[in-house]
């Protein structure tokens, strides 16, 4: 429930962000300790600026409390957008994370 509690305080502050289209967590059906992030934004810069956030590095340092394995991060763009890189994996470089 606190790791729940983080997500749903990080959509709220991610929402008001620049650039943010949607972003919102997804409990698994078959796994309810397995969460999926779906984040859209305008374009790379606008993605960029959200992980350079302080909100982002404090929900960072939280959520590693929680989490069972490394995050899985992948990134797509539109055709009109180059590929989008992410370094949270990096940050964080457990297997794929789940949630307990």
């Amino acid at each position: 429930s606190e790791a729940i509690e983080l997500m749903k305080n990080m959509v709220r502050l991610c929402r008001q962000e620049h650039g943010c289209l949607s972003y919102e967590y997804f409990e698994g059906i078959s796994d309810s300790n397995h969460v999926v992030l779906l984040q859209e934004w305008e374009n790379a810069d606008c993605l960029q600026g959200h992980y350079e956030t302080a909100h982002m590095e404090k929900f960072l340092g939280k959520l590693g409390n929680y989490l069972q394995s490394e995050v899985i991060t992948r990134s797509y763009a539109s055709q009109d957008e180059p590929r989008v890189t992410s370094s949270i994996s990096e940050e964080l470089a457990k297997p794929e994370q789940t949630i307990h």
